[in-house]
């Protein structure tokens, strides 16, 4: 894949989970402006991939580097510069829609975001009527679009999103793709597992690891 400007690159990267190898010798390129729609069936690395980018499981082999840099040279900046989010978000039970959002974003950003831009998040993702319910009490949509009022307020960089739209409607879906171009033309970039394309203006790059796992 090629870039129009470094940003996220990957060099020689093999994952593993016990002794099985679930990729290896896998380059990549994000530049600004770009996405990369990673595929593969289920057990072929997807996540492990996004985890070991975002620090959270190590490499078993290869480079990653983010605007020139490698990350564990610039340390806490590499962190400040990407948005994780994976199949369970961290959510508590018994904070209300509004509460978790407000302290999801504090640890976001350090300067957190207004009560005005939490409510003004929760109701561009439709949730303004069920602000107040314990986020036990949300339907399994409502929770995923609870995740997209994060991206609302998103100011990282890069994004590293798993599987975003399980549980979506058609409507969810949508919203997606809308706030992805708006962070891609603001000169973000992201990598994105899914298994059905996106409803965004920008064509993806396409990383398919069942072509990493043959090699």
């Amino acid at each position: 894949m090629s870039a129009t400007r470094g940003e996220l690159t990957g060099s020689g990267l093999s994952c593993t989970a016990g002794h099985r190898t679930l990729f290896r010798e896998l380059d990549l390129a994000v530049g600004s402006g770009q996405w990369v729609m990673l595929t593969g069936p289920n057990g072929s690395g997807k996540t492990t991939l996004l985890r070991a980018i975002a620090g959270l499981s190590p490499f078993a082999a290869g480079t990653i580097g983010w605007r020139g840099e490698a990350p564990h040279d610039i340390g806490g900046r590499w962190r400040a510069q990407f948005l994780y989010q994976g199949h369970h978000a961290g959510w508590k039970d018994l904070f209300t829609a509004a509460e978790n959002l407000d302290w999801q974003l504090r640890l976001d950003q350090s300067d957190g975001v207004s009560r005005a831009g939490v409510d003004g998040a929760l109701d561009r993702v439709g949730l303004r009527r069920q602000a107040a319910l314990p986020f036990m009490r949300l339907s399994a949509g409502q929770r995923r679009r609870l995740a997209l009022a994060r991206l609302v307020c998103a100011r990282r960089a890069l994004w590293l999103l798993d599987e975003p739209t399980t549980a979506l409607d058609t409507a969810g879906q949508q919203l997606l793709g809308d706030l992805l171009d708006e962070h891609l033309n603001a000169g973000g970039c992201a990598l994105i597992a899914t298994h059905q394309p996106l409803p965004c203006r920008r064509e993806p790059l396409r990383l398919d690891l069942t072509e990493a796992q043959a090699r």
